[in-house]
C-alpha cells in the first residue's frame, strides 16, 4: 500500500505515516509490514472485522429455515408464505441477484458472509448480468455491516443543492460516507430536494446509516 492508502485505512494523519517510514522509528517494522501489503487484501480483512463478531444466526449445516420475512428490508420472496420453509440457498440467490445493501446485511447477520460468498460465486457467472451483478453483490458482502466512526471535528459549510446530486443514485456505501462527515440534519435537509419517491429512499438509507454510527 502507498502512504497514503496506509494513512486512510488506519485514519491517522499523513505525517504520522512519513514519521513511520523513518528507519529510526519504533513504528518502522509495522509500516514495513503494511506497504507490502495490498489494498484489496486489507480491504478484505478489515471488512471481515466489521460485519460482525457474533455467529452466523444459522448454522453451516441448515439446508432450509422457516423464512421470516421481517428478516428483509424488501420482500422479493413475494411466491412464499411466512413461516414457509424455504432452502437457504435459495434465499441468497434470490436476495443476492437484487443486491441491497440492507438486505445484504441482513442475510450476512443469519447466514455468514462464507457462505453467501459461496453461493455467489457458483451462480453468477453465465452470462454478462449475473457477472455484472456479481461484482456488486460481492462488494456489498465484503463491505459487511460497517459501523460508521464520526469523521467531522468542525462544522463544515455544505452546499445543499450540490450535496442532493451527490446524494441522488448515491449507494449505501456512498450515503455511510457522507453521514461519517456531514452533520444528519444537513444531509436530510438536502435529500429533501431530491423529487419524490426518490427523496424518501434516500432517507432511509440516511436513517439506515446513523442507525451504525459508533
Amino acid at each position: 500500500m502507498t502512504d497514503i492508502e496506509i494513512s486512510k485505512i488506519l485514519d491517522i494523519p499523513s505525517n504520522t505515516i512519513a514519521d513511520w517510514s523513518k528507519t529510526k522509528s519504533k513504528r518502522n517494522k509495522l509500516y514495513s509490514f503494511l506497504s507490502k501489503m495490498k489494498l484489496d487484501e486489507v480491504k478484505k480483512i478489515n471488512s471481515r472485522k466489521n460485519k460482525t463478531d457474533d455467529k452466523p444466526k444459522f448454522s453451516k449445516k441448515a439446508k432450509s429455515v422457516k423464512l421470516d420475512k421481517s428478516w428483509f428490508y424488501t420482500d422479493l420472496l413475494w411466491s412464499s408464505g411466512n413461516e414457509q420453509r424455504i432452502g437457504i440457498n435459495r434465499i441468497i440467490s434470490i436476495y443476492m441477484s437484487n443486491p441491497e445493501q440492507r438486505n445484504t446485511d441482513s442475510l450476512i447477520k443469519l447466514f455468514g458472509a462464507d457462505r453467501i460468498e459461496t453461493v455467489i460465486n457458483d451462480n453468477f457467472d453465465f452470462d454478462n448480468r449475473t457477472k455484472s451483478v456479481k461484482t456488486t453483490a460481492l462488494e456489498q458482502v465484503h463491505y459487511g455491516f460497517a459501523p460508521i466512526k464520526r469523521k467531522y471535528k468542525r462544522k463544515l459549510v455544505i452546499n445543499t443543492d450540490k450535496l442532493s446530486k451527490q446524494l441522488t443514485g448515491a449507494t449505501q456505501k456512498r450515503i455511510d460516507r457522507i453521514v461519517s462527515k456531514v452533520d444528519k440534519n444537513i444531509i436530510l435537509e438536502a435529500a429533501r430536494k431530491v423529487s419524490f419517491p426518490q427523496s424518501y429512499a434516500i432517507e432511509d438509507k440516511i436513517e439506515y446509516a446513523i442507525g451504525k454510527i459508533v
